[in-house]
């Protein structure tokens, strides 16, 4: 095997992780900073990011509140087009919005324009009972 070779790959597959990663963390954040229902843990140099969105108990757009993480999930889907595999796929309850995203497909391309999406979506959120309108979204 051409040792050089592969090294010089891992490091450009590193990189690329690495900057995927610190992109999608990054916005998430921004997210959270502007008080949207949304938050991330730092990355921990592997191909996922950990995240909350804190949504259970809101309203979609059509009035069905969201009830746990299967919920959150399909609503990512349907209004961000943003996939997460929610953490009741791996032997957790089914009552927060903590899942996983992973990177390992996208492009920092990809992430930037996932990123609005995401933000409008948050924000057509609102909490339970609530009329809409409320700026800011779910939080």
């Amino acid at each position: 095997a051409d040792e050089a070779a592969i090294t010089a790959y891992h490091a450009v597959m590193k990189c690329g992780v690495e900057a995927r990663l610190t992109a999608l963390y990054d916005g998430l954040a921004a997210l959270s900073a502007r008080s949207l229902p949304v938050e991330a843990i730092p990355p921990q140099a592997a191909i996922y990011l950990t995240a909350n969105f804190d949504l259970v108990g809101a309203r979609d757009p059509d009035g069905h509140v969201i009830a746990g993480g299967e919920d959150v999930r399909q609503y990512l889907l349907a209004a961000a087009g943003v996939a997460v595999v929610p953490f009741s796929a791996f032997g957790a309850t089914d009552t927060s919005g903590w899942c996983r995203l992973s990177i390992g497909a996208v492009s920092l391309e990809e992430i930037a324009a996932l990123l609005p999406r995401l933000e409008h979506a948050l924000k057509a959120l609102q909490p339970a009972g609530e009329k809409a309108g409320i700026p800011g979204g779910a939080r």
